[in-house]
């Protein structure tokens, strides 16, 4: 029963920062990326029995920031770049909770705008993942990332 009130939820991150060294041998490239966890705000919940409340929404983010993502920020580095055309993989060190794990980030550009995806396993940062009305609600351990931003002209 519990299973069917609970969403798919739709995070944005509101404060983040990224940058970008591009060298003349793109697989020397070197990439950056910062997110503020406290500039996370819950846009939407998918599925569910009813609709998410603003009140909803604002214990949600309550939970991420006060019980799961205790630490202000998530970071990546880059230690290679695999480019494929418009496309390519970035591997590196993704910080989450003071510790750092290996990521891929896969990432593609078109028109001005590129987007991306990375898949994160808490427990490989040694998040439990958060668990509610004893433990009935549950927040699967991997959590899909997408990426989605307009390049500065």
């Amino acid at each position: 029963m519990a299973k069917k009130a609970g969403h798919d939820l739709i995070i944005d991150v509101n404060n983040w920062k990224a940058t970008a060294t591009i060298a003349e041998n793109p697989a020397d490239s070197k990439f950056t990326a910062t997110a503020d966890v406290g500039s996370f705000a819950v846009r939407a919940g998918v599925g569910g029995v009813k609709p998410l409340s603003e009140g909803d929404k604002t214990d949600i983010k309550k939970n991420i920031t006060q019980k799961i993502l205790t630490s202000p920020e998530i970071s990546f580095t880059s230690t290679a770049v695999q480019p494929n055309g418009d496309a390519g993989t970035i591997t590196g060190d993704m910080r989450i909770m003071g510790k750092s794990s290996p990521a891929t980030v896969k990432l593609a550009e078109q028109g001005g705008k590129v987007t991306g995806s990375v898949t994160i396993v808490q427990s490989n940062w040694g998040i439990k993942p958060f668990q509610a009305m004893m433990g009935a609600l549950k927040v699967k351990d991997q959590v899909d990332v997408e990426i989605e931003a307009t390049l500065p002209s």
